[in-house]
């Protein structure tokens, strides 16, 4: 399974520590690996949004971090933007709206047309 990363992604990855980093890498390791089939406790479906939005759970020293991302028509998985959802009660809403905003950006870029 190829992994694609976004701009978006990457700049918050870049903005994390060195456990973050060795975490986060962790899981999308686990991720190339299983593809699909990577599941509970790591991954899990994202309700409420308008594409079959998923995911990446990752604790890193206690904070609760997220990867939200999606399979592109090739099958690939494409990692959107991540974030911190410690202290932030509209934290689902507002990562939707903008993992929506980069996959249709995304998918206009690489299969429209």
């Amino acid at each position: 399974m190829e992994v694609i990363v976004t701009d978006q992604f990457i700049e918050w990855y870049r903005e994390l520590d060195e456990r973050a980093l060795e975490d986060v890498g962790f899981v999308v390791e686990l991720l190339e690996r299983r593809g699909v089939k990577l599941g509970f406790p790591y991954s899990s479906a994202i309700e409420g949004s308008n594409i079959a939005l998923r995911e990446l759970r990752i604790s890193s020293a206690s904070r609760p971090l997220r990867v939200f991302y999606a399979f592109d028509p090739a099958r690939d998985a494409v990692l959107l933007i991540g974030g911190s959802k410690a202290g932030n009660k509209r934290f689902y809403r507002e990562m939707i709206s903008k993992s929506e905003s980069i996959w249709q950006e995304y998918i206009d870029e690489n299969f429209s047309g």
